[in-house]
């Protein structure tokens, strides 16, 4: 993982035909600078039938990896077979260096398991009401005369021999030294670690990414400084953002069509009404296609609003 921004490299890893990001500081990284939410699909191993609050990893669109390599920002590896060769070639010293790697974050996830610990007692010892004062004891400074019955039985054991004896004569029983107890173990949470950065040297390979129709009007809303997020539940390929969804709601669902398609009204007319009725714009875009003397041209898009019979 690179140390600072300028010259980050965001590891994509391809599994199965998906785009996958598991380290937190290159979601992070990518959310800030490029605008890029994706979905979250991972859940909690102490929880894993839950399907709500989903976390790592993230799984980015193709047109998400696409974007990002352009930008020279990023770089897609073949996890499984990095993996597959990395396990196979590594010695025992790198092998060390990773099982160190993985105890120096349990201990960090025991600090902090403790501080939190501590602050926890804080709180609550400020909540807990002062005990009420106990009554002073009386301690008396003469004692009672002995009865006559403590007299005989002094008499009994030994009379005044017994009392004037010197205790030094008697021999002083010293208690024993308590065994010593074997060193305890450093016991360290369990953690479940969300990267391999530690085992996997930052790679350089590119697979092929598939190039999606899509992918110009995508690209041209992000450049925008649009959120883009899947639209499905919207009726459409995305739901556009004018900023980070978490502040925002959505102004319009988009769906991208080829320069040439013929897009059928009865389309245009469900939904620009479905668009209308989830309060959003319906957005429809297209890139003029490459010829032989030119690249791909310029991108049009328009908004299709309801507005009443």
């Amino acid at each position: 993982m690179a140390s600072t921004e300028d010259d980050r490299q965001v590891r994509i890893s391809k599994i199965a035909g998906r785009y996958l990001v598991f380290d937190i500081d290159d979601v992070t990284y990518i959310r800030r600078q490029h605008g890029i939410c994706a979905v979250f699909t991972g859940t909690m191993p102490q929880n894993p039938t839950q399907n709500v609050f989903l976390g790592l990893p993230l799984e980015l669109y193709a047109e998400d990896a696409k974007m990002l390599l352009d930008r020279k920002v990023a770089y897609i590896a073949d996890d499984p077979l990095e993996h597959l060769t990395r396990l196979k070639s590594m010695d025992d010293e790198t092998r060390k260096s990773y099982l160190q790697s993985i105890k120096t974050q349990r201990r960090t996830a025991q600090l902090v398991i403790d501080e939190a610990k501590a602050q926890s007692q804080a709180r609550h010892k400020d909540k807990r009401k002062p005990k009420q004062p106990q009554p002073p004891v009386v301690v008396p400074t003469e004692l009672p005369p002995a009865s006559v019955d403590d007299a005989a039985a002094v008499e009994q054991e030994g009379g005044e021999e017994f009392l004037f004896e010197s205790s030094s004569n008697k021999p002083v029983k010293t208690a024993p030294a308590p065994p010593q107890k074997p060193p305890v173990k450093e016991q360290l949470p369990a953690i479940t670690p969300t990267t391999s950065n530690a085992m996997i040297s930052t790679g350089t390979s590119n697979p092929d990414v598939e190039n999606h129709t899509a992918l110009p009007l995508y690209s041209y809303l992000n450049e925008r400084g649009y959120f883009i997020t899947p639209g499905l539940r919207f009726g459409g390929d995305f739901s556009v953002y004018p900023g980070d969804p978490f502040r925002y709601h959505a102004h319009y669902m988009a769906n991208s069509y080829g320069w040439d398609e013929k897009i059928p009204m009865l389309d245009l007319v469900t939904s620009g009404r479905l668009g209308t009725a989830v309060k959003k714009s319906f957005l429809m875009g297209g890139q003029k296609p490459a010829t032989d003397d030119s690249e791909a041209g310029e991108l049009r898009a328009f908004c299709i609003e309801w507005a009443g019979m």
